[in-house]
């Protein structure tokens, strides 16, 4: 029985044996743990089985960023979701790991796939214990046959998709205000919205790369996460992104989009309604209205950006 270490041991540890492709089902997932586990694995492959989909539903945000992420690894096909649409609906949680399309290992227990199952973060107490491959092999192909990917055009008509149905109201005391300036009172010229800028020899950088400085106060607060644990950011605009805390300090005294961190440079250009690649400034940020964004803590995972005027 495993009841600590489960990232690790469940997610990770399999690879250093030669396997290479990770078969899931979850009764929840989100996307957030997509993100990290890709991030960490750096090769392997995930194919996902979201299994109370049909009964319960989708979060709206989860569904977006989880066909952003198959976009993403589109080019090398590292992370595939389906949603389980036939009945029963599946609660199981079941990790196949294959290797050359064989399956070598593979783990059942409790925890879902989610950053809060594999105890990244708060310790739920879940367990795992290692099962037979090929059983664990053939009952993953079972419970695929009986779901969808995401991006079918059909996929409306068999999941619902919903908001969290939890928003900040006006008087919410859970929420920091942020400037987009630097200490001199002006838009840094080669970090922050502008970090595109910075300039090496023989270094390329992508103009658009941008984080948030939030500053050693707030880095020091639990208001966000720890790094590197990723949460989701709702724009006020109804985009959103997966973030993660960045920076040298042990807390993270800025916010990026580590799959690309040219993600918020082209959202705060779009809002300024300037060109991709533009250099902000103080002027264009006064001439839009603000100079500040707001976040609003929904849960422990998931904020509200508001950057509206």
């Amino acid at each position: 029985m495993i009841t600590d270490n489960l990232f690790d041991k469940v997610l990770i540890q399999p690879m250093q044996n030669g396997a290479d492709e990770l078969l899931v089902i979850s009764g929840y997932a989100t996307a957030n743990m997509a993100y990290r586990h890709l991030k960490e694995m750096q090769e392997a492959r995930v194919t996902l089985v979201y299994g109370m989909a049909q009964k319960d539903g989708v979060l709206l945000t989860d569904h977006k960023s989880f066909k952003q992420l198959e976009q993403l690894e589109k080019h090398n096909d590292r992370f595939k979701c389906h949603y389980r649409v036939k009945l029963p609906a599946v609660h199981s949680k079941v990790y196949v790991w294959l290797a050359d399309g064989k399956p070598i290992k593979a783990f059942v227990g409790s925890a879902n796939y989610t950053q809060a199952g594999f105890g990244l973060g708060r310790n739920h107490g879940e367990v795992m214990v290692e099962s037979s491959p090929q059983a664990a092999f053939n009952y993953f192909e079972r419970i695929r046959r009986g779901a969808m990917e995401i991006d079918h055009e059909d996929i409306e008509t068999h999941v619902s998709f919903h908001d969290r149905g939890q928003q900040p109201g006006e008087n919410s005391d859970d929420f920091r205000t942020v400037r987009l300036y630097g200490r001199n009172g002006q838009v840094q010229t080669s970090a922050g919205l502008n970090w595109g800028f910075r300039q090496r020899p023989g270094y390329c950088r992508n103009l658009d790369e941008a984080y948030i400085q939030i500053g050693r106060s707030l880095g020091q607060e639990d208001f966000f996460p720890p790094k590197p644990t990723r949460f989701t950011i709702i724009t006020d605009d109804d985009h959103n992104f997966i973030a993660v805390r960045a920076q040298k300090s042990q807390a993270g005294d800025a916010i990026e989009t580590p799959e690309d961190n040219a993600f918020l440079g082209k959202y705060f250009r779009n809002r300024l309604g300037i060109e991709s690649g533009t250099f902000i400034t103080k002027d264009m940020l006064e001439q839009y209205g603000r100079d500040d964004v707001t976040f609003f803590k929904i849960d422990e995972e998931t904020f509200i950006m508001d950057f509206s005027v």
